[in-house]
């Protein structure tokens, strides 16, 4: 349990993510919303680095067209909602159909 209460974020966590969807501003947190992702690491005592694994933000791969890059950046514990697997799944599923 002291782990959880260190790192409630363990790396391969579904999360939601607040992020720019495709379209919005970067600099508007306001058009932002959360998105699905998983935490990668943590890099800080408040910090993560996550990546956003939304369909529509996907870049395919110049050497591997068969492959897509996801964004990744680094947000606190306040920019971060835990979900479940399941949820994370539902989440994928609205946003690509």
């Amino acid at each position: 349990m002291n782990d959880q209460l260190n790192n409630p974020f363990p790396n391969e966590t579904p999360v939601l993510v607040w992020f720019p969807p495709r379209g919005a501003g970067h600099l508007n947190r306001r058009s932002w919303a959360w998105l699905p992702g998983s935490v990668l690491q943590q890099c800080g005592p408040d910090e993560w680095l996550i990546v956003v694994e939304t369909p529509e933000l996907a870049e395919p791969v110049p050497s591997h067209p068969e492959d897509v890059d996801y964004p990744t950046c680094f947000r606190d514990a306040s920019e971060l909602c835990k979900i479940t697997l399941e949820e994370w799944h539902e989440t994928i599923e609205a946003l690509d159909g």
